[in-house]
């Protein structure tokens, strides 16, 4: 393990962190919430004596850092950060507990989206809503710079599902290439949520619900605490926030060919296709169930999402059979973008697997093979899908136990565990009770898992990858 690489990045990433708190200062500062503007103050002067010390007193690395480097950084990164940026969450709101805001923390930077703080009649203070959706902005943005670099050059899931134009492997120092793809990453994603916001304004919405709304389609996150009570936004914003939604769950997977202007591509990518078909799949599940027709729609494209962000009424949410609700989570959004899951991607590589399965059946000494983004499949891509699927099924299984003996219902111990580890929003959130200290640190832990796919924590469990 480079440390020395690692450390000094890790301290810039934070100092980033620290930069981004600047609107919140603002929007305190504007509204006279002076018990915000003491809370980020402390926050960022904390951030930035530590980070400046370790650049300080760390050296400049002397030898070339590598993907297992990225990937100890990853881990470091979601682990800290949320410590990182709690202190606003226990300053000037209804919570004594560090650990609570530390959940909040980790709940908004992982775009999960659920909020464990009481805020009497749900008005929370201005400057932590933009605190909020800045966080989701930074996660959902970390999200996809991570599975675009990081986890293409590791190439988990075995068929090279985070594969972008973006991230080239750099004859130098595996970091120098991240930077590029961190910026196409934020510039996507900021001017997407500029053209939303703009739009939704135009459809009659407020400007604080446009943006609150804008940033959380496109981070597939919950940045309104309490989205489940307010009015409905009519059909025109419904609509917006639909295409919004499709474009924060497909990611790069379509971004990349629009800004090409190649639509064709973009329209006909295999998880577009497959997408579309699962949203169809999963409408007409929530009509069976006795469900409106636009409004299983809307719910069926918001939960694909992992978003939690309700299209129409929000009476739909609680209409939906549980078995049929935890699906599109579960399944997610593509391997580029901020959507949790299991990724459509590896559903699609399993599918088309199980096609030349069928089709060998009665021709037993038949070759076939199969394609994927035009790359030719393997043994070992499949054999890896596999393996992820399993540790995810066993994942949800333990973490729904671990849940289970905490004390909380069957159905709560589902919701959080796939909620959690799917970072699905419309699971957990105005569904699940307070948690007491050991289920918020499961539920902690169980994002911030989420988040790094789960087989990308395996390593670190092993002494020899923080010695190498």
């Amino acid at each position: 393990m480079n440390y020395a690489s690692v450390v000094r990045i890790l301290a810039l990433v934070m100092l980033i962190l620290a930069g981004a708190s600047l609107p919140a200062v603002l929007t305190a500062a504007a509204y006279g919430e002076y018990d915000q503007v003491f809370a980020f103050l402390a926050m960022v002067l904390g951030i930035s004596v530590i980070a400046a010390s370790i650049l300080f007193l760390t050296p400049r690395p002397t030898q070339k850092s590598r993907p297992s480097d990225a990937l100890g950084l990853v881990i470091l990164w979601w682990f800290l950060a949320p410590v990182a940026a709690c202190l606003p969450f226990v300053v000037g709101v209804q919570n004594q507990s560090l650990l609570q805001a530390i959940h909040e923390a980790a709940a908004c930077l992982t775009t999960t989206g659920q909020s464990v703080i009481a805020v009497e009649g749900d008005r929370w203070p201005s400057s932590l809503i933009v605190w909020r959706g800045t966080l989701h902005f930074v996660g959902g943005a970390a999200s996809i710079i991570t599975a675009a670099s990081v986890l293409a050059a590791l190439n988990l899931g075995g068929p090279g599902i985070h594969r972008s134009a973006l991230f080239v492997m750099p004859e130098t120092s595996f970091f120098d290439a991240v930077p590029k793809v961190a910026r196409s990453v934020v510039l996507i994603m900021t001017v997407s949520i500029t053209v939303t916001v703009l739009a939704l304004e135009l459809a009659g919405m407020s400007a604080g619900r446009a943006m609150s709304d804008a940033v959380s389609v496109w981070t597939t996150g919950l940045v309104d605490p309490a989205p489940y009570g307010r009015a409905n936004a009519g059909p025109v914003a419904d609509i917006i926030l639909a295409f919004g939604l499709m474009g924060g769950a497909l990611g790069l997977a379509v971004a990349l060919p629009l800004r090409e202007r190649r639509l064709v591509k973009a329209a006909t990518d295999p998880e577009t296709t497959m997408f579309v078909f699962l949203v169809i799949l999963f409408t007409v599940m929530a009509v069976a169930s006795g469900v409106k027709v636009f409004e299983s729609l809307g719910w069926a494209i918001s939960a694909l999402a992992t978003s939690g962000l309700p299209l129409g009424s929000a009476d739909t949410w609680n209409l939906v059979p549980l078995p049929v609700f935890v699906l599109p989570a579960l399944i997610g959004g593509s391997a580029l973008s901020a959507a949790g899951g299991v990724k459509i991607a590896r559903l699609i590589v399993l599918a088309r697997r199980a096609g030349v399965e069928f089709r060998q059946l009665g021709y037993r000494r038949s070759v076939l093979g199969f394609q994927f983004r035009d790359r030719e499949m393997d043994e070992r891509s499949v054999i890896g899908v596999w393996v992820y699927l399993v540790a995810y099924i066993l994942t949800v299984f333990l973490v729904m136990v671990g849940f289970a003996f905490t004390g909380l219902p069957f159905e709560s111990s589902i919701r959080l565990a796939i909620g959690c580890l799917t970072n699905s929003g419309g699971l957990v959130a105005g569904h699940v009770a307070q948690l007491d200290n050991a289920a918020s640190i499961l539920a902690i832990f169980s994002m911030v898992l989420g988040r790094l796919e789960i087989l990308a924590i395996i390593p670190a469990i092993s002494v020899s990858f923080w010695r190498g």
